[in-house]
This record gives C-alpha cells, sequence and structure tokens, in this order.
C-alpha cells in the first residue's frame, strides 16, 4: 500500500511539473520570449524528469510510448500535457522539428487508440502535425 501511495505521488507530481512547464512556455512565448521559454522547460524537464527534450527526440520512435509510461512512469494526462509542450517547441524552434513534431504524433496516435474518449482538439492536432510533416517544405 505504502509503494503505490508513494507512486501516485510520484505520477501526480509529474503532472504538476508538466503543467507548469507548459504554463511558463506559454507565458513566455506569449511575452515574445519563447527562446528563454525553451531553456527553461528543457531545465525543468532535465531536472524534475531526468530527460530532456533532446534524450526525447533520441528516443527510437517504436520505444518512445513505452519508454516514456514504463520507465518514466507517465500517465495519458501526462503524456497529453507533454504532447502540447513538443508541438509548442517543435513550432518556434527550426532544430529538430521534424523529430519533434513526429514525437508529437507518436502520442497523440497512441492516446487516439487507447483513450475511451474522443478528443476534438487531439484530432486538430493530429491534422495539423500531418499537414506540417507531409505537406510543408522545412
Amino acid at each position: 500500500m505504502e509503494q503505490r501511495d508513494y507512486l501516485k505521488k510520484q505520477i501526480d507530481q509529474l503532472g504538476k511539473v508538466l503543467a507548469k512547464a507548459l504554463s511558463d512556455l506559454l507565458g513566455l512565448k506569449n511575452s515574445g520570449q519563447i527562446t528563454a521559454g525553451l531553456v527553461i522547460t528543457n531545465q525543468t524537464l532535465k531536472n524534475e524528469l531526468g530527460f530532456t527534450v533532446k534524450d526525447l527526440i533520441d528516443t527510437p520512435t517504436d520505444i518512445f510510448i513505452e519508454t516514456l509510461t514504463n520507465d518514466k512512469n507517465v500517465t495519458h494526462e501526462n503524456l497529453e500535457i507533454l504532447a502540447e509542450i513538443l508541438l509548442l517547441i517543435a513550432e518556434n524552434r527550426q532544430e529538430d522539428n521534424k523529430k519533434l513534431f513526429e514525437k508529437c504524433l507518436t502520442i497523440y496516435t497512441y492516446l487516439e487508440k487507447t483513450e475511451t474518449f474522443y478528443s476534438v482538439e487531439r484530432h486538430q492536432r493530429m491534422t495539423r502535425i500531418k499537414h506540417i510533416l507531409f505537406f510543408e517544405k522545412k
């Protein structure tokens, strides 16, 4: 019972960290300081979760979801927030943005298949990412 409570506490903490990182990133983007936001977000991920955006990019796509859910205990809710963070980063930098879009699409596709409810917002994001990946020249 104690082990389960500890794990739940860690998962809840992860959600809070991701939500704060997303909020901070959006706030800095809106104030025109997206570069600072990217640096802060990357440092937050590294300090609090033990991985950076580069680590996520470098994780092979075929084990990406498994790595996040099994090794990092990322829940569906937290995957959704992480995908939003990665999407925001991908839209606001040139370096590795194609890989970031692919990771976002991987997360959203997984959630689309495993969630019991349909999300219009998620579907719109997936459509936008597919358009970027397959129709726009980067």
